[in-house]
């Protein structure tokens, strides 16, 4: 069940992946609003799933000691080389693989709505810039999106370089008193109703499996 997970994610995440035309540097700082949307609900879809795929790969081969840690300067003092400046841009990012801790739950305010009725406007005077939420939202808007950009990259990234990641997660469970990786509960991207009714039970009995193991890797 974990290797057919693993394919078939690595397929639709390259195909995303592929979709985008990202090239070397990932310049695509900017989406449409609907495509934006789209690309931030596969993250939330994906995200949770390679990082328990992960998880259940390194259990399975057992975890490693933590990497010793090496002094990177020289006998002189001097720091380490750097690389160009120039392949800054063609850096690839990397994926989390850990989940982020959860945020405490605030009460926001309502939010705004678009304002309505009449403005007056002098003709003999320059037209002030638009208020805040003046304009309902539209398919057409053009919103930044290099963080999730830099997100589906670095997603892509585990599919194309798994043995450093899966290294990476046995080396996390090595850690002494290190937390989970992954948490108990289900992520929201489990249960969506976009999901069929044979991935969502797929996705339940693999975050079953989680939930017995998470409670008892610190208990030895």
């Amino acid at each position: 069940m974990i290797r057919f997970a693993w394919n078939q994610a690595g397929y639709l995440v390259e195909g995303l992946h592929r979709s985008f035309a990202l090239g070397l540097t990932g310049c695509r700082p900017f989406l449409l609003r609907p495509v934006r949307a789209r690309l931030a609900a596969e993250l939330a879809r994906f995200e949770p799933l390679v990082r328990r795929l992960l998880f259940l790969m390194a259990l399975e081969l057992g975890a490693l000691p933590p990497r010793a840690q090496t002094n990177l300067t020289s006998k002189s003092g001097g720091a380490k080389h750097s690389a160009p400046e120039s392949c800054r841009f063609l850096r690839k990012p990397r994926f989390r693989i850990a989940e982020p801790p959860k945020r405490a739950v605030h009460s926001l305010p309502p939010r705004r709505v678009a304002s309505t009725g009449p403005g007056f406007r002098y003709l003999d005077l320059p037209l002030p810039p638009p208020a805040p939420f003046a304009y309902p939202p539209q398919p057409t808007d053009i919103l930044p999106a290099k963080p999730l950009i830099q997100r589906l990259r670095a997603l892509n990234d585990v599919f194309e370089n798994p043995l450093f990641y899966i290294t990476a997660m046995r080396r996390r469970l090595g850690q002494p008193q290190a937390p989970a990786p992954v948490r108990a509960d289900t992520p929201p991207a489990f249960r969506s109703r976009a999901r069929s009714t044979l991935e969502r039970e797929n996705l339940s009995g693999l975050q079953a499996e989680i939930a017995a193991l998470v409670p008892h890797l610190n208990s030895s």
